[in-house]
């Protein structure tokens, strides 16, 4: 039953199954391309290389970067796919296919400039590929989405959404803080930023500054009710 319960919540849907098998074709591609006929230019002009972008004007490479995977490392389109299967078939399934497409894409496009605006300033000629930080989009929004729902870790720990989410979470700022090496940290915490500010509906301008006033005022009520608790002065009244 435990089993049964933790699969449930993790759905093959269309869309989903559509980008696994693009991403798989695409890293075929890759690695009868580099690894067999040594040619690595899909990788030079597909891949997020900063420089390449601008001034080279390569203005593709945002959107193209993410379905890209290392041809000599399984480990990256392994785990890629492993996520995006286990967090990203529960959301299309709540928002349906075409929704979850588009908060897909602009998670990966949104990590992509962020790749890029940092990488104009620190390292212009680095190459960045992977949907990592679509997929940490995905983590991100199923964590705010479904927080309190019960899945069983490994069919056997059961855990909150939240706290399962922070798993790889964790492990993106973690490694950011241990400065990993051959890791896109930008694109890592691009994706969940872009994924929060997406599913949480703050980077509408009203929105945002409808919390911050809501914030706001709940600070401004607690004051007022902890002056009114605060005991007066001898003989009543309040000095002035």
């Amino acid at each position: 039953m435990r089993g049964r319960a933790s699969l449930a919540w993790w759905p093959m849907t269309p869309a989903v199954k559509r980008i696994l098998i693009a991403n798989a074709a695409i890293w075929v591609a890759l690695v009868v391309s580099v690894n067999w006929i040594g040619s690595a230019a899909l990788l030079d002009h597909l891949a997020l290389t900063p420089a390449l972008v601008w001034p080279g004007l390569e203005l593709w490479q945002p959107l193209t970067y993410m379905w890209l995977h290392s041809p000599t490392e399984l480990s990256h389109i392994l785990f890629n796919s492993l996520f995006l299967w286990m967090f990203g078939g529960t959301l299309e399934r709540a928002w349906g296919s075409w929704p979850f497409v588009k908060f897909y894409a602009i998670c990966g496009i949104g990590a992509g400039l962020v790749v890029l605006a940092t990488g104009l300033c620190l390292a212009p000629a680095a190459p960045v590929a992977g949907a990592s930080g679509a997929i940490y989009g995905l983590v991100v929004a199923w964590a705010i989405a479904f927080p309190e729902q019960i899945v069983w870790f490994f069919g056997i720990f059961p855990m909150k959404g939240k706290h399962f989410a922070l798993i790889p979470i964790g492990f993106a700022v973690v490694d950011f803080l241990l400065r990993g090496s051959g890791t896109s940290h930008a694109a890592h915490l691009g994706g969940m930023a872009v994924g929060a500010l997406l599913v949480t509906g703050l980077w509408r301008p009203r929105r945002l500054r409808d919390r911050i006033r809501y914030w706001w005022l709940r600070r401004r009520i607690r004051s007022v009710r902890r002056d009114d608790d605060r005991p007066g002065p001898p003989g009543g009244g309040y000095w002035h």
